[in-house]
C-alpha cells in the first residue's frame, strides 16, 4: 500500500507499466469532473470508476481484494477513511472471488485504518484487502483500475 499525495504518484512510475498511463492521464485531465461509472483512459488496461455514494461506517465497510488489478482510489468530495489488512492474515470469506468483476468480500476487521483528504491517494496491490467508502455524508471518489 502507497499513501501519498496526487502529485506525488510520479514518483512510483516504476512500479507497473501502466503507472505512467495513469500520471499523464491525471496531469491532463480534471479526473474529479468525469462522469459517473467507467471512463477508460486505455481499454481494460487502465479505467476509472467514478463514484458517488452515501459514506458508510466501520462496522458496515467490508474488506475486498482483487486479483488482476491494482486500485488507486482518491476522494473528492470528503475525506475517507479506508481499513486495511494483509491477504495473509484473511479467514473469513462472505463472497468468493468473482472473475469477471476481479473481486472478493471478506467478513473480518480491519486492522488498521488510514484517512484520506481531497488531493490524497492510496495504491492498494493484490496483497492489500481494503475497506473503502468510510465517510460522513455523500463521497464523490475515483477508482483508478490498473491492471497488473
Amino acid at each position: 500500500m502507497i499513501v501519498c499525495a496526487i502529485e506525488d504518484l510520479e514518483r512510483y512510475v516504476s512500479l507497473n507499466k501502466n503507472f505512467a498511463k495513469v500520471v499523464e492521464f491525471l496531469k491532463s485531465n480534471d479526473i474529479g469532473s468525469l462522469p459517473l461509472g467507467r471512463n477508460d483512459v486505455d481499454g481494460d488496461e487502465v479505467f476509472i470508476s467514478m463514484q458517488e455514494f452515501e459514506g458508510k461506517t466501520r462496522d458496515v465497510a467490508k474488506l475486498e481484494t482483487h486479483i488482476k488489478y491494482i486500485d488507486i482510489q482518491l476522494p473528492f468530495s470528503t475525506t475517507e477513511s479506508l481499513g486495511w489488512r494483509s491477504v495473509d492474515n484473511l479467514t473469513a470469506p462472505s463472497q468468493p472471488y468473482n472473475e469477471a468483476d476481479d473481486i472478493a468480500f471478506f467478513d473480518d476487521e480491519a486492522t488498521s485504518y488510514i484517512t484520506l483528504s481531497p488531493g490524497e491517494c492510496v495504491v492498494f496491490f493484490p496483497e492489500d484487502a481494503h475497506a473503502p467508502g468510510i465517510a460522513q455524508g455523500v463521497l464523490r471518489k475515483a477508482v483508478i483500475k490498473v491492471k497488473i
